[in-house]
């Protein structure tokens, strides 16, 4: 396996994760009320027994950072599930775009809802899955890029 081109799917998800993560808090800030993510978080929290904070609220800087933190290390997780799993020869764009579909119907469609974190993604309106395609489309090609980068350097 290329070490390089690992370090730039992880390098390519992180950054991707980061502008994912910058836009659900400034969605935050904008609405007064919790991101997805924070909603995926509490969900969490309550079943595994921890103490919740009322769903309606918005978080707290320690909040904030286990959120967010939990999101940027699944982004750099999936950079290296991209790069474990994606031939060296495939092209950015077609093999970002697999990618990305393929983490969003997982994360989404099957684990969400199998963990009881979120709703079934089949349930939700138009706008919702739109909006969750695109943000993840952007996200495998970014992954894809820096993985391409990288091997390349």
């Amino acid at each position: 396996m290329n070490g390089k081109r690992m370090a730039g799917a992880i390098a390519g998800g992180l950054v991707a994760g980061l502008g994912i993560t910058a836009m659900m808090m400034a969605g935050e800030k904008k609405s007064g009320t919790p991101s997805e993510l924070t909603h995926l978080e509490r969900a969490g929290a309550r079943q595994l027994g921890v103490r919740s904070v009322p769903s309606s609220d918005l978080p707290d800087a320690t909040e904030q950072a286990i959120v967010q933190g939990s999101h940027l290390l699944l982004s750099a997780a999936a950079g290296a599930v991209y790069a474990a799993t994606v031939d060296e020869d495939a092209g950015v764009v077609p093999s970002g775009i697999v990618f990305g579909l393929a983490f969003y119907a997982a994360m989404h469609w099957i684990t969400g809802p199998l963990l009881g974190l979120k709703m079934p993604e089949w349930q939700a309106d138009a706008a919702t899955i739109g909006t969750h395609t695109m943000v993840h489309l952007v996200f495998g090609v970014a992954t894809a890029a820096g993985a391409k980068a990288a091997a390349n350097a």
